[in-house]
């Protein structure tokens, strides 16, 4: 039997066997390692098993060369795409279409990243949805099958999972089943917006990584953050053209199309950025003046140059002054706003500062050496945090000041005692157990204690009970002859706190009742007794403690410890905000000048223009970020000398760095917007030398700041020197 049948699978074969031109219903009507595809007998592709040789990939179906590798698609070309750093040959065009068809109707398929895609444009169809006007499953009805009565439930399904809907206005709403959400970058495997992937669009790095990134002016490195994904690529960033010689706007020019006002004492022009420097001033030169006259004009990139006017005509300019101006054309600064806030400006062409982008505060934002405090769980002590520098709340300090037994005000414990009895203890308002009551609810007897008693008839016979586990007597037996004890004999046991009882035999040889308990301690063995401890308040920074004692063997009290978790009185330090010797106030060790920690409430310098004023003054307490001085100036004429205002910051304490600010009015020292500045690093000296302004008016006041950058010297003298526009 089986010789014969693979005879007739052999013979089957070969009646089946078609050349590759043959037409063919399925694979078996072709030769061996030949396939059937559209109704011919082919040689199969990869994409069907067969293997690519070696250096080539199957890229839809064919084997091509892998080409080289890429990391976006723009290394391909534009007939190629880019997919896990190899360039394929793309399918189709993106924008090209393709008819496609569903019970929706006619649509088409877009090409998008060289692949058709494989939604069709005329819809899908999904199930009916009530109450949406809409024909949702494409079978040319409207809500149909809607119809329920109110209340009632039905199974339904999101495309996250089941759920149920109810019946509301005779239509089905509200279905409970999971909703899509927004895909979270995460080791958690979910897909929470279920389009059956996980983690889509995420990166799938470890925080930390890096890889490298480009922008239109660069390469550089960009970082793996917390959501799992490469961001902050710190190539080059694009900003307007400057004239700085430079492609600012990587757009492959330098320096095109920048212009600029420029100005005579005869007239106004324009001059134009050539090569990095800026030519071709077409303001009037010439024109009749007094001799009194000097003209000034804006030259190079934030310099000045001067003539005078000799014989009621301008001489020749002077050499270019590059020393003005207030910063470097594509500059950025970062200065501090608000309690620990951020701005940044940039330089503009006209060495200027740009206006300030508005100010970015930390998500924590409390005011630094601001002290808070919060009860522990129970009600009995508190937590203490402070705000740092940074404007952030430290984290909350350990539980501190009458924790007492950790118990909560009004909680009762119970505990057994006696014959089936128990004891009641509660909670006091310190936090503390109190004594334990007296044992209640006890029974008759201890479980497994005898009693007896004589029998009727006088015979001298005693019947017995025992006492059960519920401290109760049980039923008396049968009388049995003799009794249960020889008269005048004593028994004892223990009672109460290491108390005893006593019982004796009586003349009809049975036991009597037990006495009272007799010498009962204060406690029992191994109980414990808390007490507050320590100073006589909990302000500042003293903090109440506790301490112990414990019951002994003998059922009395041991003398308390030593008290633990107390914080008793010190001297207080200067500038921390604390209050250690608790009597209310944190030391400060104010200096002359105080108050002057706000732009509004800076020290007057009495006077115009101050001539080498020096100034010894400290930062009195750790919440003191800046001390601030004012004056006012008045701008005379210089006849061509050029006034400073010159500010110097010496002496700076040892352990700490402060920096220098230099603002023109109010306004714009609350705004943080300072017209000059020193910020340097390492405890060195800061100076400022601000040159006045020409053609301009400086009259009017001027404040100045000196920060508090890093550390902190309560009553640490700084020296401040002062010069005016002198």
């Amino acid at each position: 039997m089986r010789l014969t049948l693979a005879l007739a699978l052999l013979s089957l074969g070969a009646c089946t066997t078609a050349s590759p031109e043959d037409e063919c219903a399925n694979d078996s009507h072709c030769n061996l390692g030949m396939i059937c595809r559209s109704g011919s007998c082919v040689a199969p592709g990869c994409g069907d098993g067969g293997a690519c040789p070696a250096g080539e990939v199957c890229n839809n179906g064919t084997c091509q060369s892998a080409g080289n590798e890429c990391r976006v698609d723009i290394d391909c070309g534009a007939d190629a795409r880019c997919v896990e750093g190899t360039c394929f040959g793309n399918s189709c065009t993106d924008g090209d279409t393709k008819p496609c068809s569903n019970d929706c109707g006619d649509g088409v398929f877009t090409c998008r990243g060289g692949e058709f895609s494989s939604v069709c444009s005329a819809g899908t169809p999904m199930r009916e949805i009530c109450g949406d006007g809409r024909d949702n499953d494409c079978d040319g009805e409207v809500d149909e099958e809607c119809i329920c009565d109110d209340g009632e439930e039905q199974a339904c399904e999101t495309v996250c999972g089941p759920g149920i809907e109810r019946c509301v206005n005779r239509e089905f709403r509200g279905c409970t089943g999971p909703r899509a959400g927004v895909e979270v970058c995460d080791d958690a495997g979910v897909d929470e917006d279920c389009d059956g992937e996980v983690n889509e669009g995420c990166d799938g790095c470890d925080p930390g990584d890096t890889r490298e990134c480009e922008t239109e002016c660069g390469h550089g490195t960009e970082t793996c953050d917390d959501e799992r994904t490469f961001r902050g690529c710190d190539a080059r960033q694009r900003i307007d053209e400057l004239c700085d010689g430079e492609d600012n706007d990587c757009d492959g020019e330098t320096d095109e199309e920048i212009t600029r006002d420029c100005r005579t004492a005869c007239g106004d022009g324009v001059e134009t950025c050539q090569g990095g420097d800026w030519v071709g001033c077409d303001a009037p030169e010439a024109c009749a003046c007094d001799v009194e006259n000097r003209d000034v004009q804006v030259c190079g990139q934030c310099g000045t140059r001067e003539r005078e006017c000799v014989g009621g005509m301008w001489s020749e300019w002077g050499a270019c002054d590059e020393g003005g101006g207030a910063c470097a054309p594509g500059t950025s600064e970062v200065v501090p706003c608000g309690r620990c806030g951020t701005n940044r400006r940039t330089c503009t062409a006209e060495c200027q500062w740009g206006d300030l982008q508005g100010c970015v505060e930390p998500e924590e934002n409390c005011e630094p050496g601001t002290r808070e405090t919060q009860a522990c769980a129970g009600g009995c002590g508190e937590q203490v945090r402070t705000c740092d520098d940074a404007c952030g709340w430290s984290e909350w300090s350990e539980c501190g000041g009458g924790m007492g037994d950790g118990c909560a005000p009004g909680d009762r414990d119970e505990s057994p005692c006696g014959s089936c009895g128990t004891r009641v203890r509660r909670c006091g308002d310190d936090c503390n157990w109190g004594e334990y009551e007296a044992c209640g609810g006890e029974g008759f007897c201890a479980p497994g204690e005898e009693d007896g008693e004589v029998c009727a008839g006088g015979n001298g016979s005693t019947r017995v009970r025992v006492c059960t586990e519920a401290c109760m007597w049980g039923e008396f037996g049968e009388c049995m002859g003799g009794g249960l004890c020889a008269q005048g004999d004593r028994e004892e046991r223990e009672c109460g706190n290491c108390g005893r009882q006593l019982r004796f035999c009586n003349a009809d040889f049975v036991w009597d009742d037990w006495s009272e308990c007799m010498g009962a301690g204060s406690c029992l063995p191994g109980d414990t007794d808390r007490e507050q401890c320590g100073p006589e308040t909990d302000e500042g920074s003293c903090e109440f403690g506790a301490r112990a004692r414990t019951c002994g063997l003998m059922c009395e009290w041991s003398a308390f410890e030593a008290c633990e978790g107390a914080v008793m009185p010190a001297n207080d330090v200067c500038g921390n905000l604390e209050d250690e010797d608790c009597d209310g106030e944190p030391a400060r060790d104010a200096d002359q000048y105080e108050p002057n920690d706000t732009c509004g409430a800076c020290w007057n310098i009495p006077g115009l223009d101050p001539d080498e004023l020096l100034i010894e003054a400290s930062h009195d307490f750790l919440g003191e970020r800046a001390d601030f001085y004012c004056f006012t100036a008045e701008d005379g004429i210089n006849f061509g000398l050029r006034e400073f205002i010159d500010i110097s910051l010496t002496n700076i304490p040892a352990g700490t760095d402060y920096d220098l600010y230099l603002y023109e009015g109010q306004e714009a020292c609350e705004a943080g917007q300072s017209t000059a500045s020193s910020l340097n690093f390492n405890n060195e000296d800061d100076e400022i030398s601000w040159p006045e302004r020409f053609n301009h008016d400086d009259d009017g006041l001027w404040i100045v700041e000196v920060r508090r950058a890093v550390g902190h010297s309560c009553g640490g003298i700084y020296e401040l020197t002062i010069d005016g526009l002198n």
